[in-house]
């Protein structure tokens, strides 16, 4: 891994360029050199695993640098004979002899690089599709480039989405983006065991090689396959000192597979004495993200003492075997694994990336390789699926002789099983975690947008989202003529500027004719507005277990250089119920279209009555406890965001049948709360 940063178009741009390479020169601390004409300047520090040949690379044609592991490099460099000595010349020397597409097509790793063509003066962005490299930009006729955030952090840098190249102009300062081919699915069986073993050996280096400890299947199957491979390596594990049970259980592991095992036990004033740098250093507030930081953060201080040069993780195996619970919930397992992976790059890719440079150390992640992800996808639902998380992962590991009772190891989430939530509650105390974290951060988490619709689900994931620290700048407000939307909830859509006075907060109305995929254009049309006017980087959607809903915005945020969060996907539905009255939310059903209700359900508040009896309904006729699959609408009168509560002053009645019938709202007021 190393740290690429660059300047173009803009007058101090050489100073830019080196600033931004001084603030992540520990990316790189074997070499660093910078290449600075008239109107730019590329900078590169290299962290040397394969060869240390200074970037950036020049030739008569073009400049390059790039924070790379090839993994076929070797091959490629034979099958085309080329002279290239390590991976990144061997790049280099492809994207002078073949087109951009061409060459991502061949290569087996994870890059991010730029290119500049000195004959068309243009300059490429790249990266790996899954985001392993990270990459960030800000565009204004100009373009500023580096591997971090922080590294140029002054000009509110969005993170390039894996699947987009950025194409910039320099002549008439123009960007435009290509789109990179993503993972499909074709399901059809394939036989995982060779891929996997392939993908850990693949990324075996000639230096000291450590491994990212969880106690958990993951990183225990990735200690068996480096053991039947006869690689010495150190196993670090970070886990909170009272945690007993899990230091037993990981030295147990340890013995049984004959590893090193170093346990990182840390207390209470240990952690937060190191919280503002792991903070700061992976740039947001996000609790979850604070907590997993952290478990790594301790883990990577002793690899880096024992001048661990590279470090695997088992980052991605929940998402490409089905290892989170939700996943088990889900109808089509490899649909929400695909999901997973277009979000992995901002959930975890990112974090894990600056922690581990920070330290000096690579991170391999074998879970994340092409083919396997790849083969992963291919696999049928009903092999992935069962009583158990990561029921084929469990049977590959079998099948790789890993010791039965091993198989069967469960863990909770490395924030929890590691001990950290606890210490960090304790040291939060009565104070919100995201606003503790806020205050270190002195600033918010990103800009994001709100699909709003009026009713409970959009305004509780945005209530979320707040909550953990994301600055919610606008609503986003589809008005479809088209009553049965597949997209958009309708009953209340007239009254949503209504809401967003009482949130004081900007919104964005489009309307649409509500045709079939067509009303896709509309919604399209509406964030890019909102990512223009209102400089958001991603956006918040209600999504609990729609795929229909969230997979085609989850692919315009991608269109869009938008991320995409739905806090409440596959969140339990009696849970979401139960938590909107907990957090004092005011909502009520305007339309009901189910058996098992009547008019009667319609303009009440809700309460914990109202929720009972939907539980009851559940359990008798199975209807969705949240109204997920249509059985209500509802409308938000307030919540904790409102600056003001809506009164209905005005309705209208019509009733379709003895269980379907809608309530018109006419007429709202606004009021002190």
């Amino acid at each position: 891994m190393c740290g690429i940063t660059g300047a173009i178009n803009i007058k101090n741009h050489k100073e830019i360029s080196s600033n931004a390479l001084k603030t992540i020169e520990y990316r790189g601390l074997d070499n660093q050199d910078s290449i600075s004409k008239k109107d730019f300047t590329f900078s590169h520090c290299l962290h040397s695993v394969v060869g240390n040949k200074k970037q950036p690379l020049e030739n008569d044609n073009f400049i390059f640098a790039t924070n790379c592991e090839i993994y076929n490099w070797k091959e490629l460099k034979k099958k085309y004979r080329l002279k290239s000595e390590n991976d990144a010349e061997l790049l280099f020397d492809l994207l002078n002899e073949q087109p951009l597409s061409q060459v991502l097509s061949q290569l087996d790793g994870v890059f991010a690089f730029f290119l500049h063509n000195k004959k068309t003066n243009v300059t490429f962005l790249a990266r790996d599709v899954l985001g392993v490299k990270p990459l960030w930009f800000h565009f204004d006729k100009h373009l500023i480039f580096a591997s971090e955030r922080k590294a140029i952090s002054d000009y509110d840098p969005e993170e390039l989405n894996p699947r987009k190249i950025v194409k910039y102009n320099h002549g008439n300062g123009s960007l435009t983006f290509i789109d990179q081919e993503f993972f499909n699915i074709n399901h059809k069986t394939t036989k995982i065991k060779p891929i996997l073993e392939e993908a850990v050996k693949k990324r075996i280096p000639s230096k000291d090689i450590g491994l990212l400890f969880s106690g958990g299947l993951d990183s225990t199957l990735l200690a068996h396959i480096l053991k039947q491979n006869e690689i010495d390596f150190t196993a670090y594990m970070t886990v909170a000192e009272t945690k007993s049970k899990e230091i037993d259980n990981a030295q147990k592991i340890a013995k049984q597979l004959d590893f090193k095992l170093k346990l990182i036990k840390i207390n209470q004033s240990q952690l937060e004495k190191e919280l503002p740098k792991i903070i700061n250093l992976i740039e947001t507030a996000d609790p979850v993200k604070v907590e997993v930081g952290a478990t790594m953060y301790f883990a990577l201080k002793e690899a880096q003492k024992d001048k661990i040069k590279v470090i695997f993780s088992g980052v991605g195996a929940d998402d490409i075997f089905g290892g989170y619970k939700r996943m088990s919930l889900a109808q089509d397992i490899s649909l929400d694994s695909l999901s997973n992976l277009r979000r992995i790059y901002e959930r975890d890719l990112y974090r894990d990336d600056v922690l581990s440079m920070a330290h000096n150390i690579e991170l391999r992640l074998p879970y994340l390789d092409k083919q396997l992800v790849q083969a992963c996808l291919n696999i049928p639902n009903g092999e992935k699926s069962g009583g158990t998380p990561k029921t084929l992962l469990r049977k590959i590991a079998k099948e790789l002789k890993l010791p039965n009772e091993l198989t069967e190891l469960k863990r909770n989430a490395a924030q929890y099983s590691s001990g950290i939530s606890k210490l960090t509650s304790k040291i939060t105390k009565d104070t919100y975690k995201a606003k503790y974290f806020a205050k270190i951060l002195k600033r918010k988490n990103l800009k994001l947008g709100a699909l709003f619709s009026t009713g409970k689900d959009s305004v509780y994931a945005l209530h979320i989202q707040d909550r953990l620290n994301y600055d919610v700048n606008c609503l986003i407000t589809i008005d479809s003529k088209n009553k049965d939307s597949y997209m958009y909830h309708t009953p209340t859509i007239n009254l949503a500027k209504k809401q967003a006075e009482a949130l004081e907060l900007p919104i964005i109305v489009q309307r649409t004719e509500g045709e079939k995929e067509i009303e896709l254009k509309e919604l399209e049309l509406a964030m890019k507005k909102a990512k223009e006017e209102y400089k958001i980087q991603g956006i918040i959607t209600g999504a609990i277990f729609s795929n229909y809903q969230r997979t085609r915005i989850e692919e315009i945020c991608d269109k869009l250089n938008l991320k995409c969060y739905s806090p409440l996907w596959h969140m339990n539905q009696e849970t979401v119920m139960k938590n909107l009255l907990k957090n004092d939310f005011k909502f009520i059903m305007t339309k009901i279209a189910a058996e098992g209700f009547s008019p009667e359900w319609l303009g009440q508040i809700i309460n914990e009555k109202h929720i009972e009896k939907l539980i009851g309904l559940n359990k008798r006729l199975n209807i969705n406890i949240a109204g997920e699959g249509g059985e209500f609408e509802t409308f938000v009168l307030d919540a904790p965001l409102f600056k003001q509560k809506l009164k209905i002053e005005k309705t209208k009645m019509d009733k379709e049948s003895n269980h379907s019938a809608t309530l018109t709202i006419n007429k709202v007021s606004l009021h002190e709360k």
